[in-house]
């Protein structure tokens, strides 16, 4: 068995590889041992997803659908207490019991304290949330999901992995995930529906949908992996670092996107 990433025999690897974190909510979405090495498995949970779920971006995104960590700890978001000017986190309670407060830093909880003691009320919170996430880091993951999303398709497929580890023209957004080289390599990036967005079929509860993703092979002959996670659409080609061919592709076909190709959203 060969890693889809490194290209380096990965029989002996033993961790299984989450193409979404677990931490952002996916249980389902899973390649067996050895697709990705356990080398490769460790470095990108260090080096890309690790940073990417502390995003100011994805930490909010996750504290509001309160998402625990796969350690089993709630997701957090700083801001700041305007009257005392000192760092504050939000954390949800594990027992469901609401929200609790207290300083980023352990030093500064007496004077925040202080400061509330003083006034007739608790004062203001401000918690800034940024539009979007760091985009060299978003770019390198949407580039490993790619790879990943590719192979659990062709998982059960003869040969299949084998074709992905060893296709040579998959090998520039291959380096793009694994070094970050070339280092620009654009996605396309929109709102698809509310993080909360509340789907409703019939005869079913609503319900929300945390991620989604699919893959579309275009006319150009690029493929590209689509996929929305909390609600927000991303494209990214896999065989160049570019993103014209999916602007003319939504052009065509009246912005619906390739994962609601009639247009219309599940209400």
């Amino acid at each position: 068995m060969t890693c889809i990433f490194c290209k380096l025999d990965s029989s002996k690897s033993h961790s299984v590889e989450h193409i979404i974190p677990e931490s952002l909510g996916n249980t389902e979405h899973v390649l067996t041992a050895g697709i990705v090495c356990d080398k490769c498995n460790n470095y990108f949970s260090n080096h890309v997803e690790g940073p990417l779920l502390a995003d100011p971006y994805f930490a909010e995104q996750r504290f509001r659908a309160t998402l625990i960590s796969k350690k089993g700890k709630p997701p957090r978001v700083r801001g700041l207490h305007l009257q005392s000017r000192i760092e504050l986190e939000l954390f949800p309670n594990l027992d469901g019991s609401g929200i609790s407060v207290g300083t980023a830093n352990e030093k500064h909880e007496t004077v925040w304290v202080e400061s509330i003691l003083k006034r007739s009320g608790a004062g203001s919170f401000v918690i800034p949330i940024p539009a979007a996430p760091s985009e060299s880091l978003m770019s390198r993951f949407l580039a490993k999901l790619a790879l990943e999303c590719l192979a659990l398709r062709l998982a059960n497929v003869e040969g299949g992995i084998d074709e992905i580890a060893s296709k040579p023209e998959l090998d520039p957004i291959r380096n793009h995930a694994r070094r970050g080289f070339p280092n620009n390599w654009p996605f396309h990036s929109r709102r698809l529906y509310p993080p909360d967005f509340a789907f409703v079929e019939t005869g079913q509860p609503p319900y929300e949908v945390l991620h989604e993703w699919t893959l579309l092979y275009e006319d150009n002959r690029f493929l590209y992996l689509v996929v929305a996670i909390f609600g927000a659409e991303y494209a990214i080609n896999m065989g160049e670092p570019e993103i014209a061919t999916y602007e003319t592709w939504l052009s065509e076909n009246g912005q619906s996107s390739p994962l609601y190709p009639n247009g219309l959203l599940p209400r």
